[in-house]
């Protein structure tokens, strides 16, 4: 009994999909006014990545704002939209609707690569909050609620309170506590 129980268990855990953890390394792609916007770890801040397409992006602003007006310039904002459905005739028209909508950057994954790799969940604003190195800390969908914005608020918290310093190339580096 004991050897098919362990049999199971080895069985559901290679056949559960693995959580990301990691960002990718790099990521570049064309922001809404066709300049390149790359995202590269390490970096020197925490970095809240946002993900949507054409349906939740209508929940973003209600995440950013509270954001920005609370950590300001200690943590880094980024935006992908997911327009991999915009057929290519189109893509002209939503540039320009981005262009007149967002004055900030937001990349623009056409393809739908990038954020495949984040399996985020569609019609539905998505918020990553990614340490120095690129490891995903915290992930929330959806509408913002005042639980939900705490919620990822401590763990932005935490990560801020995690000293860094600067390498000779410029990365962030975590100190080493003797």
């Amino acid at each position: 009994m004991k050897t098919l129980v362990i049999i199971l268990l080895s069985v559901v855990a290679f056949a559960a999909p693995a959580a990301l953890t990691n960002a990718p390394t790099l990521i570049q792609l064309n922001d809404q006014f066709d300049a390149p916007q790359t995202l590269q770890f390490p970096t020197t801040n925490i970095t809240v990545l946002t993900i949507a397409d054409k349906k939740g992006s209508d929940q973003i602003a209600g995440w950013v704002a509270p954001l920005k007006k609370k950590y300001a310039e200690r943590i880094d904002i980024r935006g992908i939209a997911d327009v991999s459905t915009v057929p290519k005739v189109l893509r002209g028209t939503v540039r320009k609707a981005f262009r007149n909508q967002q004055s900030y950057p937001v990349m623009m994954d056409w393809s739908g690569d990038t954020v495949k790799v984040f399996e985020y969940l569609p019609e539905r604003a998505n918020l990553y909050l990614l340490d120095r190195d690129g490891r995903i800390l915290k992930h929330a969908a959806g509408e913002v609620g005042e639980a939900k914005l705490k919620k990822f608020s401590d763990a932005i918290d935490s990560a801020l309170a995690v000293p860094t310093t600067v390498t000779t190339n410029g990365a962030a580096a975590k100190q080493r506590t003797p």
